[in-house]
């Protein structure tokens, strides 16, 4: 965003500065040109003021123009009076060479062009028409000076207006940089403070001190307020629900106990499972409003820490060997119930049917993504139970206790979070659970 308005910026103050000098060395050329002219004129003035007709009707100059440069030979400044017939009286820097024979109506009317004049060179030259005192003829002054002089008079201006609009265009980006640096600073703040709520360093975002950025902080915060308040209600549906089927299944069940015959041992069957879906629908249900949750984050270090006590106790007769291996601190972007609910069940298949082992390992990925293995050292499964092992209520064997549905229920949740779970055979013997799930921002 800085780069886009600073470079925005640049673009228009540069296309500004271009247009302002162009026009400021057009009227600088307007001003040395008007200069100019105005010199030509006064020398044409010094002229016609020094022509006049004498007794016998002949034309006569005084040398009223005193400047060396109409003096030295070809020197581009040049003055002539002439009539229709040919050149009258010129200046000594002309020689032999004319500007032109030509005259017309003295309506006092100063033509200026420029052109090529002697010896080649590009002049500036001034012409008018008049009528000279004691005679009535029609005379054309002609004057000119060097066309040079007046670009290298430009060109002396022109550079210092370049190199001044070069440091005003230089001071202007500096501007420009540090007014986007700081007024962008209360956005790149209110940034800062939504990564830290979407980390969970925060539940919500600081008072703003700027008052264009509050209005939006305080929209935000709302937003949260209300997204907190939609899941707390979410969580407390379910919970109700979960209570409301479960204690009227929990008295069937109860009753169908003392029942003998055939059709009590369906019906404590079909209770039995019904509570095993329930119990899975709603963890799913759970998780999925949980899910996305900004904020939400779990160290699989202590979830791994606070999990193996527990089957350390559950599998003591069996004196298995649990293992943890967990590179730098991979951080999981969800629940802890979800991460618990996962590794519990993955943990606890494992220790079922492993001999003598456990081994989870734990360590953060490219992408944002972390990986949790748990390896058996049990007698795994063969390939073509390996994709039927996730689904639902499948049990490869009925003399280990469980009701088949945890891992479909760890891949049901890994789903939710836009993760995977992998079952493979294990180098050796055993079996290979991995999980792939998103990793919460450091």
């Amino acid at each position: 965003m800085k780069l886009r308005l600073v470079g925005l910026a640049l673009v228009w103050t540069t296309v500004a500065i271009l247009i302002a000098g162009l026009f400021i060395s057009a009227l600088l050329r307007q001003f040395v040109e008007r200069n100019a002219d105005a010199q030509l004129q006064a020398t044409m003035i010094a002229v016609m003021s020094g022509t006049e007709f004498d007794e016998q009707g002949n034309v006569v100059i005084a040398n009223s123009v005193v400047d060396p440069r109409f003096d030295r030979p070809l020197s581009g400044w040049y003055w002539q009076v002439n009539d229709e017939n040919g050149v009258l009286s010129r200046s000594r820097s002309l020689w032999d060479v004319e500007l032109g024979v030509a005259v017309a109506e003295p309506d006092g009317t100063i033509t200026t062009r420029t052109e090529p004049g002697p010896n080649g060179a590009i002049i500036r030259k001034q012409e008018r028409d008049f009528t000279a005192p004691g005679g009535t003829r029609r005379l054309r002054v002609v004057v000119a000076m060097p066309a040079d002089l007046i670009e290298d008079e430009v060109a002396t201006i022109v550079q210092p207006l370049v190199l001044s609009l070069a440091l005003l265009a230089a001071g202007i980006a500096i501007a420009i940089g540090l007014q986007v640096h700081f007024g962008l600073q209360p956005l790149a703040k209110l940034g800062r403070d939504l990564a830290a709520v979407r980390r969970g360093d925060k539940e919500r975002l600081p008072d703003q001190p700027y008052v264009e950025i509050a209005p939006v902080a305080s929209e935000i915060n709302a937003l949260l307020a209300h997204n907190k308040t939609v899941i707390d209600r979410a969580r407390t549906h379910v919970g109700n629900l979960a209570h409301g089927l479960k204690t009227p299944l929990s008295v069937l069940s109860n009753r169908l106990q003392t029942a003998s015959n055939a059709d009590g041992a369906l019906l404590r069957d079909a209770t039995e499972q019904m509570n095993r879906l329930i119990g899975h629908h709603l963890r799913r249900a759970r998780s999925a409003a949980s899910h996305g949750v900004l904020g939400a984050r779990v160290s699989v270090s202590e979830a791994i820490s606070d999990l193996f006590p527990v089957f350390r106790g559950i599998h003591a007769d069996r004196h298995l060997t649990l293992q943890v291996d967990i590179d730098g601190q991979p951080t999981f972007a969800g629940e802890r119930q979800d991460l618990d609910e996962m590794l519990g069940n993955l943990i606890d298949n494992a220790c079922k049917w492993a001999s003598k082992s456990v081994l989870v390992t734990a360590r953060p990925i490219d992408g944002g993504r972390i990986t949790i293995s748990i390896r058996d050292d049990g007698p795994g499964l063969a390939e073509d139970a390996l994709q039927a092992a996730t689904s639902r209520g499948v049990r490869f064997d009925e003399s280990k206790p469980g009701s088949g549905l945890g891992l479909s229920i760890v891949d049901d949740l890994a789903r939710l979070y836009g993760g995977t779970l992998t079952l493979e055979r294990a180098a050796g013997t055993g079996l290979l659970a991995t999980l792939e799930l998103p990793a919460s921002e450091a």
